[in-house]
Protein backbone atom coordinates (compact mmCIF):
# COMPACT_ATOMS: atom_id res chain seq x y z
CA UNK A 1 0.00 0.00 0.00
CA UNK A 2 1.52 3.62 -1.19
CA UNK A 3 2.37 5.64 1.95
CA UNK A 4 0.02 8.27 1.05
CA UNK A 5 -3.05 5.82 1.47
CA UNK A 6 -2.01 4.92 4.70
CA UNK A 7 -1.81 8.67 5.79
CA UNK A 8 -4.72 9.63 4.34
CA UNK A 9 -6.90 6.37 5.59
CA UNK A 10 -5.85 8.20 8.82
CA UNK A 11 -6.90 11.01 8.20
CA UNK A 12 -10.09 9.93 7.06
CA UNK A 13 -10.55 7.89 10.31
CA UNK A 14 -9.39 11.54 12.20
CA UNK A 15 -12.32 13.22 10.83
CA UNK A 16 -14.70 10.43 11.97
CA UNK A 17 -14.53 11.96 15.23
CA UNK A 18 -16.50 15.11 13.99
CA UNK A 19 -19.56 12.48 12.99
CA UNK A 20 -20.65 12.47 16.30
CA UNK A 21 -22.13 15.37 18.50
CA UNK A 22 -19.94 14.74 21.44
CA UNK A 23 -17.45 17.12 22.48
CA UNK A 24 -14.31 17.00 21.05
CA UNK A 25 -11.39 16.61 22.88
CA UNK A 26 -7.85 18.56 21.96
CA UNK A 27 -6.39 15.18 21.67
CA UNK A 28 -9.05 14.62 18.52
CA UNK A 29 -8.50 17.80 17.26
CA UNK A 30 -4.27 17.53 16.98
CA UNK A 31 -4.68 14.08 15.40
CA UNK A 32 -7.16 15.70 12.84
CA UNK A 33 -5.34 18.69 12.59
CA UNK A 34 -2.00 16.52 12.19
CA UNK A 35 -2.96 16.21 8.55
CA UNK A 36 1.07 17.37 7.96
CA UNK A 37 1.78 13.98 6.96
CA UNK A 38 -0.53 13.71 3.98
CA UNK A 39 0.57 16.95 2.68
CA UNK A 40 4.31 15.45 3.15
CA UNK A 41 3.57 12.48 1.35
CA UNK A 42 1.79 13.93 -2.03
CA UNK A 43 4.83 16.62 -2.02
CA UNK A 44 6.66 13.68 -2.57
CA UNK A 45 4.18 11.64 -5.31
CA UNK A 46 5.41 12.58 -8.86
CA UNK A 47 1.58 12.51 -10.13
CA UNK A 48 -1.81 12.53 -7.98
CA UNK A 49 -4.76 10.71 -9.24
CA UNK A 50 -8.05 13.26 -9.78
CA UNK A 51 -9.86 10.51 -7.52
CA UNK A 52 -7.50 10.86 -4.98
CA UNK A 53 -7.60 15.03 -5.07
CA UNK A 54 -11.60 14.41 -4.86
CA UNK A 55 -11.45 12.06 -2.03
CA UNK A 56 -8.94 14.99 -0.48
CA UNK A 57 -11.19 17.54 -1.23
CA UNK A 58 -14.21 16.08 0.95
CA UNK A 59 -12.40 15.33 3.48
CA UNK A 60 -11.08 19.02 4.15
CA UNK A 61 -14.86 20.32 3.30
CA UNK A 62 -15.87 18.12 6.16
CA UNK A 63 -12.64 20.35 8.47
CA UNK A 64 -14.09 23.31 7.09
CA UNK A 65 -17.45 22.34 8.07
CA UNK A 66 -16.49 21.73 11.44
CA UNK A 67 -13.46 24.21 11.89
CA UNK A 68 -15.53 25.63 14.74
CA UNK A 69 -15.62 22.54 16.96
CA UNK A 70 -12.14 22.43 16.23
CA UNK A 71 -11.33 26.32 16.97
CA UNK A 72 -13.54 25.85 20.57
CA UNK A 73 -11.49 22.44 21.88
CA UNK A 74 -7.28 23.96 20.91
CA UNK A 75 -6.09 27.16 21.25
CA UNK A 76 -4.33 26.77 17.87
CA UNK A 77 -2.03 29.96 18.52
CA UNK A 78 -0.29 28.71 21.21
CA UNK A 79 -0.34 24.99 19.45
CA UNK A 80 1.46 26.92 16.28
CA UNK A 81 4.51 28.20 18.19
CA UNK A 82 4.88 24.16 19.55
CA UNK A 83 5.68 23.69 16.05
CA UNK A 84 9.68 23.40 14.72
CA UNK A 85 8.57 25.24 12.26
CA UNK A 86 6.00 28.01 11.32
CA UNK A 87 3.19 25.65 9.88
CA UNK A 88 2.46 26.21 6.47
CA UNK A 89 -0.96 24.02 6.49
CA UNK A 90 -4.27 26.23 6.60
CA UNK A 91 -5.55 23.65 9.09
CA UNK A 92 -3.38 25.12 11.32
CA UNK A 93 -5.35 28.72 10.87
CA UNK A 94 -9.09 27.43 11.32
CA UNK A 95 -9.01 29.81 14.27
CA UNK A 96 -8.14 33.05 11.58
CA UNK A 97 -11.21 31.96 9.77
CA UNK A 98 -13.56 31.81 12.06
CA UNK A 99 -16.53 34.49 11.71
CA UNK A 100 -16.05 37.50 14.02
CA UNK A 101 -18.62 37.69 17.48
CA UNK A 102 -19.28 40.86 18.08
CA UNK A 103 -18.07 40.82 21.56
CA UNK A 104 -14.67 40.23 19.66
CA UNK A 105 -14.64 43.66 19.04
CA UNK A 106 -14.13 44.65 22.89
CA UNK A 107 -11.28 42.22 23.44
CA UNK A 108 -8.36 44.77 23.30
CA UNK A 109 -9.93 46.62 26.00
CA UNK A 110 -10.19 43.71 28.48
CA UNK A 111 -6.56 42.88 26.76
CA UNK A 112 -5.85 46.47 27.92
CA UNK A 113 -7.48 46.27 31.14
CA UNK A 114 -6.07 42.83 32.48
CA UNK A 115 -2.56 44.03 31.49
CA UNK A 116 -2.75 46.68 34.14
CA UNK A 117 -4.39 44.69 36.67
CA UNK A 118 -1.63 42.25 36.69
CA UNK A 119 0.36 45.46 36.40
CA UNK A 120 -0.75 46.58 39.70
CA UNK A 121 -0.86 43.01 41.60
CA UNK A 122 2.85 43.72 40.75
CA UNK A 123 3.29 46.49 42.19
CA UNK A 124 1.11 45.71 44.95
CA UNK A 125 3.25 42.42 45.48
CA UNK A 126 6.87 44.28 45.47
CA UNK A 127 5.13 46.41 48.88
CA UNK A 128 3.97 43.23 50.62
CA UNK A 129 7.33 41.61 49.68
CA UNK A 130 9.32 44.70 50.69
CA UNK A 131 7.80 45.25 53.78
CA UNK A 132 7.96 41.21 55.29
CA UNK A 133 12.00 41.25 53.57
CA UNK A 134 12.65 44.81 55.72
CA UNK A 135 11.36 43.51 58.98
CA UNK A 136 13.50 40.11 58.29
CA UNK A 137 11.03 37.00 57.17
CA UNK A 138 10.65 34.19 59.39
CA UNK A 139 8.55 31.27 58.47
CA UNK A 140 5.07 33.30 58.33
CA UNK A 141 6.41 35.85 56.36
CA UNK A 142 8.23 33.74 53.94
CA UNK A 143 5.11 31.86 53.11
CA UNK A 144 3.52 34.99 53.13
CA UNK A 145 6.27 36.23 50.12
CA UNK A 146 6.52 32.92 47.77
CA UNK A 147 2.41 32.21 47.55
CA UNK A 148 1.78 35.41 45.89
CA UNK A 149 4.41 35.73 44.09
CA UNK A 150 4.01 32.45 42.25
CA UNK A 151 0.40 33.41 41.81
CA UNK A 152 1.13 36.98 40.35
CA UNK A 153 3.77 35.62 38.36
CA UNK A 154 2.38 32.78 36.89
CA UNK A 155 -0.78 34.63 35.75
CA UNK A 156 1.56 37.28 34.36
CA UNK A 157 2.96 35.05 32.13
CA UNK A 158 -0.19 32.95 31.07
CA UNK A 159 -1.56 36.26 29.80
CA UNK A 160 1.70 37.57 27.86
CA UNK A 161 0.82 38.26 24.24
CA UNK A 162 1.74 35.80 21.21
CA UNK A 163 4.45 38.43 20.41
CA UNK A 164 5.93 38.25 23.88
CA UNK A 165 5.45 34.70 23.86
CA UNK A 166 7.88 33.51 21.19
CA UNK A 167 10.75 31.30 22.49
CA UNK A 168 9.70 31.37 25.30
CA UNK A 169 8.39 27.82 25.94
CA UNK A 170 7.76 28.40 29.99
CA UNK A 171 5.32 30.92 29.18
CA UNK A 172 4.09 29.49 25.95
CA UNK A 173 3.04 26.54 28.43
CA UNK A 174 1.40 28.58 31.18
CA UNK A 175 -1.04 30.06 28.25
CA UNK A 176 -1.79 26.95 26.99
CA UNK A 177 -2.35 25.00 30.13
CA UNK A 178 -4.59 28.15 31.04
CA UNK A 179 -6.66 28.13 27.38
CA UNK A 180 -6.99 24.15 27.99
CA UNK A 181 -8.91 24.58 31.19
CA UNK A 182 -11.32 27.09 29.85
CA UNK A 183 -12.01 24.78 27.25
CA UNK A 184 -12.36 22.35 30.00
CA UNK A 185 -15.15 24.76 30.95
CA UNK A 186 -17.39 25.15 28.47
CA UNK A 187 -15.88 28.92 28.14
CA UNK A 188 -16.47 30.17 24.53
CA UNK A 189 -14.25 31.41 22.52
CA UNK A 190 -15.35 35.28 22.75
CA UNK A 191 -15.63 35.28 25.92
CA UNK A 192 -11.96 34.25 26.71
CA UNK A 193 -10.57 38.04 26.53
CA UNK A 194 -12.97 38.74 29.53
CA UNK A 195 -12.41 35.46 31.55
CA UNK A 196 -8.68 36.21 31.57
CA UNK A 197 -9.57 39.68 32.89
CA UNK A 198 -11.95 38.83 35.63
CA UNK A 199 -9.59 36.39 37.03
CA UNK A 200 -6.84 39.34 37.17
CA UNK A 201 -9.34 41.65 38.89
CA UNK A 202 -9.91 38.49 41.44
CA UNK A 203 -6.12 37.79 41.58
CA UNK A 204 -5.88 42.03 42.37
CA UNK A 205 -8.58 41.85 44.78
CA UNK A 206 -7.41 38.97 46.32
CA UNK A 207 -3.33 41.07 46.97
CA UNK A 208 -5.49 43.87 48.13
CA UNK A 209 -6.96 41.84 51.07
CA UNK A 210 -3.99 40.92 52.25
CA UNK A 211 -2.36 44.29 51.77
CA UNK A 212 -4.90 45.74 53.64
CA UNK A 213 -4.52 42.88 56.09
CA UNK A 214 -1.33 43.91 57.38
CA UNK A 215 -1.97 45.84 59.87
CA UNK A 216 -3.90 43.02 61.91
CA UNK A 217 -0.66 40.64 60.60
CA UNK A 218 1.47 43.92 62.35
CA UNK A 219 -0.87 43.40 65.16
CA UNK A 220 -0.22 39.17 66.14
CA UNK A 221 3.51 40.43 65.56
CA UNK A 222 2.97 43.02 68.49
CA UNK A 223 1.60 40.16 70.51
CA UNK A 224 3.91 37.74 69.89
CA UNK A 225 6.58 40.56 70.34
CA UNK A 226 5.10 41.00 73.97
CA UNK A 227 4.65 37.62 75.40
CA UNK A 228 8.65 37.10 74.11
CA UNK A 229 9.56 40.26 75.89
CA UNK A 230 7.27 38.87 79.08
CA UNK A 231 9.31 35.95 79.04
CA UNK A 232 12.37 37.71 79.43
CA UNK A 233 13.38 36.87 75.44
CA UNK A 234 14.49 40.75 74.63
CA UNK A 235 16.03 39.60 71.28
CA UNK A 236 13.26 37.57 70.05
CA UNK A 237 10.88 40.27 71.06
CA UNK A 238 12.67 43.71 69.24
CA UNK A 239 12.75 41.10 66.25
CA UNK A 240 9.02 40.80 66.48
CA UNK A 241 8.43 44.57 67.12
CA UNK A 242 10.67 45.52 64.04
CA UNK A 243 8.51 43.13 61.98
CA UNK A 244 5.57 44.35 63.34
CA UNK A 245 6.54 48.25 62.72
CA UNK A 246 7.65 47.06 58.70
CA UNK A 247 4.42 45.85 58.06
CA UNK A 248 2.80 48.55 59.61
CA UNK A 249 4.78 51.96 60.13
CA UNK A 250 1.62 53.24 62.31
CA UNK A 251 1.70 50.59 64.44
CA UNK A 252 2.01 52.70 67.44
CA UNK A 253 2.28 49.86 70.12
CA UNK A 254 4.78 48.14 68.70
CA UNK A 255 6.92 51.23 68.54
CA UNK A 256 6.04 51.96 72.02
CA UNK A 257 7.21 48.56 73.06
CA UNK A 258 10.33 48.53 70.81
CA UNK A 259 11.26 51.46 73.05
CA UNK A 260 10.94 50.15 76.22
CA UNK A 261 13.34 46.85 75.02
CA UNK A 262 15.85 49.43 73.97
CA UNK A 263 15.56 51.25 77.07
CA UNK A 264 16.04 48.07 79.27
CA UNK A 265 19.21 47.49 76.73
CA UNK A 266 20.21 51.45 77.61
CA UNK A 267 19.91 51.82 74.01
CA UNK A 268 18.91 55.06 75.23
CA UNK A 269 18.81 57.40 71.82
CA UNK A 270 16.85 54.69 69.61
CA UNK A 271 14.88 54.34 72.84
CA UNK A 272 13.39 57.97 72.52
CA UNK A 273 13.47 57.70 68.55
CA UNK A 274 11.04 55.24 68.83
CA UNK A 275 9.06 57.05 72.16
CA UNK A 276 8.78 59.62 69.90
CA UNK A 277 6.93 57.97 67.10
CA UNK A 278 4.51 56.27 69.98
CA UNK A 279 4.28 60.09 71.68
CA UNK A 280 2.91 61.17 67.92
CA UNK A 281 0.13 58.77 67.93
CA UNK A 282 -1.17 60.24 71.94
CA UNK A 283 0.37 56.85 73.65
CA UNK A 284 0.24 58.70 77.57
CA UNK A 285 2.66 56.31 78.53
CA UNK A 286 5.12 56.83 75.74
CA UNK A 287 4.86 60.98 76.98
CA UNK A 288 5.75 59.39 80.46
CA UNK A 289 9.00 56.96 79.52
CA UNK A 290 10.15 59.75 77.21
CA UNK A 291 9.89 62.37 79.84
CA UNK A 292 11.59 60.47 81.83
CA UNK A 293 14.42 60.15 80.34
CA UNK A 294 14.06 63.74 79.57
CA UNK A 295 14.54 63.75 83.38
CA UNK A 296 18.06 61.57 83.23
CA UNK A 297 19.80 63.72 80.66
CA UNK A 298 18.80 66.87 82.40
CA UNK A 299 16.32 68.64 79.89
CA UNK A 300 13.33 69.67 82.54
CA UNK A 301 11.56 72.04 80.61
CA UNK A 302 10.73 69.12 77.97
CA UNK A 303 10.14 66.77 80.64
CA UNK A 304 7.62 68.92 82.51
CA UNK A 305 5.70 69.49 78.80
CA UNK A 306 6.01 65.94 77.95
CA UNK A 307 4.37 65.24 81.57
CA UNK A 308 1.61 68.20 81.32
CA UNK A 309 0.54 67.11 77.95
CA UNK A 310 0.20 63.34 78.83
CA UNK A 311 -1.84 64.26 81.84
CA UNK A 312 -4.19 66.02 79.42
CA UNK A 313 -4.64 62.93 77.85
CA UNK A 314 -5.88 60.66 80.72
CA UNK A 315 -8.77 63.41 80.66
CA UNK A 316 -9.55 62.48 77.47
CA UNK A 317 -9.14 59.20 77.28
CA UNK A 318 -9.77 55.66 79.16
CA UNK A 319 -6.12 54.82 80.98
CA UNK A 320 -4.67 53.14 83.38
CA UNK A 321 -4.41 54.28 86.99
CA UNK A 322 -0.75 52.99 87.34
CA UNK A 323 -0.15 55.05 84.09
CA UNK A 324 -1.94 58.33 86.14
CA UNK A 325 0.75 57.56 89.15
CA UNK A 326 3.51 57.79 86.50
CA UNK A 327 2.87 60.42 84.63
CA UNK A 328 2.16 62.22 88.58
CA UNK A 329 5.23 60.88 90.24
CA UNK A 330 7.53 62.19 87.24
CA UNK A 331 5.92 65.56 87.30
CA UNK A 332 6.91 65.94 91.05
CA UNK A 333 10.00 64.80 90.19
CA UNK A 334 10.46 67.14 87.88
CA UNK A 335 9.42 70.25 89.59
CA UNK A 336 11.39 68.95 92.73
CA UNK A 337 14.99 69.30 90.32
CA UNK A 338 13.60 72.76 88.85
CA UNK A 339 13.07 74.01 92.79
CA UNK A 340 9.45 74.04 92.31
CA UNK A 341 8.77 72.27 95.45
CA UNK A 342 5.46 73.31 96.44
CA UNK A 343 4.18 71.95 93.03
CA UNK A 344 6.52 68.86 93.40
CA UNK A 345 4.37 68.28 96.57
CA UNK A 346 0.94 68.48 95.28
CA UNK A 347 1.85 65.96 92.24
CA UNK A 348 3.77 63.62 94.10
CA UNK A 349 0.60 63.56 96.86
CA UNK A 350 -1.60 62.52 93.80
CA UNK A 351 0.54 60.04 92.80
CA UNK A 352 0.96 58.42 96.61
CA UNK A 353 -3.05 58.38 96.71
CA UNK A 354 -3.66 56.74 93.57
CA UNK A 355 -0.95 54.11 94.80
CA UNK A 356 -3.00 53.24 98.14
CA UNK A 357 -5.31 50.91 96.04
CA UNK A 358 -3.82 47.76 96.37
CA UNK A 359 -5.04 47.00 93.58
CA UNK A 360 -3.23 49.51 91.41
CA UNK A 361 0.25 48.58 93.88
CA UNK A 362 0.51 45.23 92.22
CA UNK A 363 0.67 46.74 88.35
CA UNK A 364 3.34 49.53 90.15
CA UNK A 365 7.28 48.12 90.01
CA UNK A 366 8.11 51.43 91.11
CA UNK A 367 5.92 52.15 94.14
CA UNK A 368 9.08 53.29 95.91
CA UNK A 369 9.87 55.76 93.75
CA UNK A 370 7.21 58.82 94.45
CA UNK A 371 7.93 58.11 98.47
CA UNK A 372 12.24 58.70 97.59
CA UNK A 373 11.55 61.56 95.44
CA UNK A 374 8.86 63.10 98.29
CA UNK A 375 11.32 62.30 101.33
CA UNK A 376 13.65 64.38 99.38
CA UNK A 377 11.02 67.40 98.72
CA UNK A 378 9.83 67.65 102.37
CA UNK A 379 13.91 67.07 103.33
CA UNK A 380 14.88 70.35 101.47
CA UNK A 381 11.50 72.56 103.76
CA UNK A 382 13.74 72.55 106.80
CA UNK A 383 10.65 72.25 108.94
CA UNK A 384 10.55 69.79 112.31
CA UNK A 385 7.03 68.52 111.01
CA UNK A 386 8.55 68.00 106.84
CA UNK A 387 11.65 65.89 108.62
CA UNK A 388 9.12 63.78 110.56
CA UNK A 389 7.13 63.53 107.46
CA UNK A 390 10.44 63.14 105.32
CA UNK A 391 11.86 60.06 107.73
CA UNK A 392 8.55 58.64 107.32
CA UNK A 393 8.98 58.40 103.46
CA UNK A 394 12.69 57.81 103.58
CA UNK A 395 11.77 54.42 105.35
CA UNK A 396 8.89 53.77 103.15
CA UNK A 397 11.25 54.88 100.30
CA UNK A 398 13.80 51.68 101.64
CA UNK A 399 10.97 49.42 102.31
CA UNK A 400 8.81 49.58 99.38
CA UNK A 401 12.56 49.21 97.46
CA UNK A 402 13.99 45.75 99.15
CA UNK A 403 10.87 44.57 99.39
CA UNK A 404 9.96 44.77 95.52
CA UNK A 405 9.11 41.67 94.22
CA UNK A 406 11.60 42.01 90.96
CA UNK A 407 14.54 42.15 93.13
CA UNK A 408 13.72 39.89 95.66
CA UNK A 409 12.56 36.51 96.05
CA UNK A 410 13.08 35.23 99.62
CA UNK A 411 13.12 36.97 102.99
CA UNK A 412 17.06 36.28 103.44
CA UNK A 413 17.39 38.26 100.68
CA UNK A 414 15.89 41.59 101.91
CA UNK A 415 18.79 42.22 104.72
CA UNK A 416 21.67 41.50 101.71
CA UNK A 417 19.51 44.13 99.43
CA UNK A 418 19.58 46.48 102.43
CA UNK A 419 22.92 46.14 102.80
CA UNK A 420 24.44 46.10 99.55
CA UNK A 421 22.34 49.09 98.60
CA UNK A 422 20.45 46.68 95.56
CA UNK A 423 17.90 48.47 93.79
CA UNK A 424 15.59 47.94 90.88
CA UNK A 425 17.79 47.24 88.06
CA UNK A 426 15.30 48.29 85.49
CA UNK A 427 15.08 51.71 87.65
CA UNK A 428 18.33 52.68 88.03
CA UNK A 429 17.80 55.80 90.15
CA UNK A 430 15.89 53.82 93.15
CA UNK A 431 19.41 52.33 93.52
CA UNK A 432 20.95 56.13 94.65
CA UNK A 433 17.84 56.81 96.47
CA UNK A 434 17.97 53.46 98.80
CA UNK A 435 21.69 54.57 99.50
CA UNK A 436 19.93 58.05 100.92
CA UNK A 437 17.40 56.40 102.56
CA UNK A 438 20.07 54.32 104.53
CA UNK A 439 21.62 57.14 105.28
CA UNK A 440 18.84 59.55 106.72
CA UNK A 441 17.58 56.27 108.77
CA UNK A 442 20.84 55.32 110.24
CA UNK A 443 21.11 59.29 111.37
CA UNK A 444 17.74 59.47 112.68
CA UNK A 445 18.62 56.16 114.86
CA UNK A 446 21.68 57.90 116.06
CA UNK A 447 20.24 60.70 116.95
CA UNK A 448 17.81 58.83 119.26
CA UNK A 449 20.55 56.80 121.13
CA UNK A 450 22.40 60.19 121.58
CA UNK A 451 21.62 61.27 125.49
Amino acid sequence: MPYHTLVLSQYRAALQSLATDSTLTHQQALEILCADALHNALTQEPFIAAELLECIHELDAQLQQHKQRIDQALELSTYRHSLPAKPKGWWWYLDQQRPPHRLDRYDWVFKGLTFGGWSVSLALLVNIASRFLSGGPDVVGTFAIIVPSLITLLKAKSDLTEEEQKDNDFSEALKKGFEELLISWKVPKFLHAETKFLSTMVLLLGLLGFWFSLSSISDSYGERGLEHYRAGELSSAEADYQRAIALDPDNANAHYNLAVVYEDWLQLKKSKQEYQLAVSAKIPRAYNNLARLYILEGDYPKAANLLVEGLKLTTEQSVYPEDQYNLYKNLGWVRFKQNRDDEAKIALEKSLNIAKNPKVANYLPNRASASCILAQVLERQKKPEAAKESLKQWENCRDLIIGNTRISKANKWLDLANKLGIGNRLIPEEDTWLHLANERIQKAQQQKQRP
